[in-house]
């Protein structure tokens, strides 16, 4: 009994010891072929549906699928999180575009929301939110600039600086979050984060656009006098 339980500790040692090296060495893994992806997602969807509620201890069990288990859960939070704080948004907004902008992206979160719960139901798993603090500090800074800006000339300046400080944000969330379910061989998921990230981009163009077209410009006059 003793003997096996060593011997399985060696082989699990032994495996670590594999997977750090390969880490270390920094070289490209092969492409894996159709059938492979099919069978590394269906791996992982019977892993995460299996997975006990408990927290695994040890670090060396976590893996890729763990990781995107857990960035969804936190781009879960944040995206119910933004879709309750932009009415505040589109009401302390002035220029006529830029309230819809934000009402139409707002209609636009929601249904990422559906597509973030639709990956969930791949993983066999019901949506959780996983506290996301990065997202809670960029949004109590957006109310902040709110507070200071709202009834001033750059309000609707502020309210750009602060929606793309979001966008940024779920930009870099959803490319990283993309990749993980492409090594996954997760397509069906890989296809729902493309569709969101293509809004993000766009949204985050279309305040760009917005705000040198004539936000920043109108506010601006006021710094001559």
């Amino acid at each position: 009994m003793a003997t096996a339980e060593k011997s399985s500790k060696e082989d699990k040692s032994s495996r670590t010891a594999a997977k750090k090296t390969a880490r270390a060495s920094g070289t490209k893994s092969a492409a894996a072929s159709s059938d492979a992806r099919k069978k590394r997602a269906q791996a992982v969807a019977s892993k995460s549906a299996a997975k006990k509620a408990t927290r695994v201890s040890a670090k060396d069990d976590k893996s890729l699928s763990d990781l995107f288990e857990h960035a969804l859960g936190d781009i879960y939070y944040a995206e119910k999180k933004i879709y309750k704080s932009l009415p505040k948004m589109i009401k302390a907004a002035d220029h006529p575009e830029l309230v819809q902008a934000l009402t139409s992206h707002r209609e636009e979160t929601a249904g990422q929301i559906e597509k973030l719960e639709a990956i969930f139901e791949l993983l066999g798993k019901r949506a959780k939110a996983e506290k996301c603090d990065a997202i809670d500090g960029i949004l109590e800074e957006s109310e902040s600039l709110l507070e200071d800006f709202g009834s001033s000339v750059a309000a609707d300046a502020a309210i750009i600086f602060s929606c793309q400080a979001i966008e940024h944000y779920e930009i870099t969330r959803y490319g990283s979050m993309r990749a993980f379910a492409d090594a996954l061989g997760m397509d069906e998921a890989k296809q729902h984060i493309d569709d969101i990230l293509a809004q993000e981009k766009a949204a985050d163009a279309s305040l760009t656009e917005l705000a040198e077209d004539s936000v920043n410009a109108a506010a601006s006059d006021y710094d001559e006098e």
